[in-house]
C-alpha cells in the first residue's frame, strides 16, 4: 500500500521546529496543569491544548492556522500525528520515574 500524499503549508523543517517547541513547552510545564501552547512560529499560529486525566497528559486539540487565522487541516493533522508519540513517551517516562521513586522509598523503609 502506498503512502498518502498530504499537501501541507509548512515544510518539514517548520514542522520539526513546531514539534520541538511544543515538546519543550510540555517538559517545562507543571504536569498537573499544563498551560495551552499558543504562539506564532514564522507565519503560522500554533494552538495546542493539553488535559490531564488520571495522571495521564492527553492532547485535547492541536491546530495550525495561517496568517488569516484560517485552520490548515492538513498541517493540523500532521502536527497531531507527530505529537501523539511525544505524549506517549512523556507519559511513559513519568510512569517509570514514579515507579522508580516508589522503589527507592520502599528500599529506605525496609
Amino acid at each position: 500500500m502506498g503512502a498518502l500524499k498530504i499537501n501541507c503549508y509548512c515544510n518539514e523543517q517548520q514542522m520539526e521546529k513546531i514539534v520541538r517547541l511544543v515538546t519543550r513547552h510540555l517538559n517545562d510545564s507543571d504536569r498537573t496543569d499544563i498551560a495551552d501552547f499558543d504562539t506564532l512560529i514564522g507565519d503560522v499560529r500554533i494552538c495546542v491544548e493539553f488535559e490531564t486525566y488520571m495522571d495521564t497528559v492527553q492532547l485535547k486539540t492541536s491546530e495550525v492556522l495561517d496568517r488569516d487565522w484560517d485552520l490548515l487541516d492538513e498541517d493540523s493533522a500532521v502536527l497531531t500525528s507527530r505529537l501523539r508519540p511525544v505524549l506517549e513517551e512523556y507519559n511513559r517516562n513519568h510512569r517509570e520515574a514514579f515507579a522508580q521513586a516508589h522503589h527507592v522509598i520502599n528500599d529506605r523503609i525496609f
